[in-house]
This record gives C-alpha cells, sequence and structure tokens, in this order.
C-alpha cells in the first residue's frame, strides 16, 4: 500500500504543477463566473440556467482533466524510460498501475473540488436554493463516472498511442448516448452478416449472426456514462426527489464491474509489455 500510495502521491503533485491543469481551472472559472453574472432571464430561470450551463463545464472539463492524465501515464513513462528504475525496485506492476490510477483519480478530484466550490458560491450569490442530497448524490456519480473514464483512458493508452487513447476516450464521454443509438440501429442491418447455426438443448439448430454478436459486445462494452448524469434533474431539482439507495447501488455495481474490467485488461497488457 504504501508503494501505491507514493506513486499516486507523485502522480498527483505533477498534476498540481503543470501548467495544463491551471489552463483548464482558469477556463472553467471564467465560464462560470460569466454565467453567474448574467441576469437576463428571471430570478428562476436566471438559477436553472446557472446551474446547467455550470455543471456541464464542471463535468466536460474534469472528464478531459483526467481523460488526458491518464492516456499520457504509461506511453510517458516508457518513452522517458523512467518506468525502469521503479520497477527494478520491489515495486510490481499491479502496485505501479494502481498508483498511477490513484494518482490520476485524486488530480481529478482535486479539479472537481476547485469547481464545486466556486458552484456553491454562485448558488450562494445567486441567493438560489440548492437540494444538498441531489447535489451530493450528482457529485458521486461523477466521481464514478471518472473512475470509469479514467481506467478505460488507461486501457487504450496500452492499446493505442496517446492521443488515439484521449480521442476515442473522449469519444465515449461526449458521444455515449449517441454511440449506443447507432448500434441499436445498426443491430437490425448485420442480422444477416457472417450466419452460423450452433445446436440447441432440444436438438434443433439456432441461428448466430456474427454481425450481432459485434454489436452487442461493442454495446455491452461502452459504458453509458450518461446513467451517472443527474445535471438535469439538479436544474430541475423540484420536480425530482433523491435517487432510491437500490438504484445508486446498482450505479456504483455498474461502474465498479467497468472499473475493474478496464484495469485488468490494462494490466493483463501491461504484464506483457517488454521492460
Amino acid at each position: 500500500m504504501r508503494s501505491i500510495w507514493l506513486i499516486a502521491k507523485s502522480v498527483l503533485i505533477e498534476a498540481v504543477r503543470r501548467k495544463e491543469i491551471y489552463v483548464i481551472v482558469l477556463v472553467v472559472v471564467s465560464a462560470i463566473l460569466v454565467t453567474g453574472t448574467v441576469r437576463f432571464f428571471g430570478y428562476e430561470g436566471m438559477s436553472k440556467f446557472y446551474r446547467e450551463v455550470s455543471l456541464k463545464i464542471m463535468n466536460l472539463a474534469t472528464m478531459v482533466t483526467v481523460v488526458v492524465l491518464s492516456a499520457r501515464q504509461l506511453p510517458r513513462e516508457f518513452d522517458t524510460r523512467t518506468i525502469y528504475p521503479l520497477l527494478a525496485k520491489p515495486v510490481g506492476r499491479v502496485s505501479f498501475l494502481l498508483g498511477k490510477f490513484l494518482g490520476v483519480m485524486l488530480a481529478g478530484w482535486f479539479c472537481y473540488a476547485l469547481f464545486v466550490i466556486l458552484f456553491l458560491v454562485g448558488m450562494k450569490y445567486l441567493g438560489a436554493d440548492l437540494d444538498l442530497g441531489l447535489f451530493a448524490q450528482t457529485v458521486y456519480l461523477q466521481m464514478l463516472a471518472l473512475s470509469v473514464v479514467a481506467s478505460l483512458s488507461f486501457m487504450l493508452s496500452l492499446l493505442f498511442n496517446a492521443d488515439a487513447a484521449i480521442t476515442v476516450a473522449v469519444l465515449v464521454f461526449a458521444l455515449g448516448g449517441t454511440l449506443s443509438g447507432a448500434i441499436s440501429l445498426v443491430y437490425e442491418h448485420v442480422s444477416t452478416f457472417g450466419l452460423f447455426s450452433i445446436p440447441w438443448l432440444d436438438g434443433s439448430w439456432y441461428q448466430v449472426s456474427i454481425g450481432q454478436l459485434f454489436m452487442q459486445a461493442l454495446n455491452y462494452g461502452i459504458p453509458q456514462l450518461t446513467l451517472f448524469d443527474l445535471s438535469g434533474k439538479l436544474v430541475h431539482e423540484n420536480s425530482w426527489d433523491l435517487i432510491g439507495l437500490n438504484t445508486m447501488a446498482g450505479l456504483s455495481v455498474y461502474a465498479s464491474v467497468f472499473l475493474f474490467v478496464y484495469l485488468g485488461i490494462a494490466y493483463l497488457l501491461f504484464a506483457k509489455r517488454p521492460l
């Protein structure tokens, strides 16, 4: 555990020292401040407008930060060859990967915490009410989404180069719902692609389409990150109650499955890398 924490701490310190993270924070702070000073709506409309725009900007900026940090960690270690003295010490590849992942998540939490503080200050400035329970659920689910995207980025960075990994991860985040709809549409049109038959329990033969199997695997392999976005509910909080414990637990398990699968694949790919 000590080695994991030391690696995570070094990732966090490096991220905090880099200029990119402050550029993102400055842009987001400026956008939220501008949003909070616009008063061309009525009071209620202004509050909703501020919440909607601010939450979207916060989520997008933090997600991009986490994706970029995750996708660059391992490729940069290989390029600069700093990974070799680290793994020569009594630090296993599992500890190294988990330390890098934890460090990226700490950096993401750091960014998001800054945005949350600024958001709450803006709400106080507008004199608007906020359902703190629903807001806490919004923040928690966003953290789950961040962990899924970070683990996906680590896996992709071991399959492609850093730029390609960043591009794919951002597309999954930005177009998750659209991709799911597109997969459902294509699914019906590939029903005859690669047909073959397999015997069934009752002695009959069941036809299987390779195209549809591929679409199903793709659909289940892409996390539906829109499930973790409660910003719409928080904007119109008068129309929504708190999310039930069973639903929150189900989303936690859903995120954990993707987290373990992506990190597990990342470890297998990492373990096969010759050092």
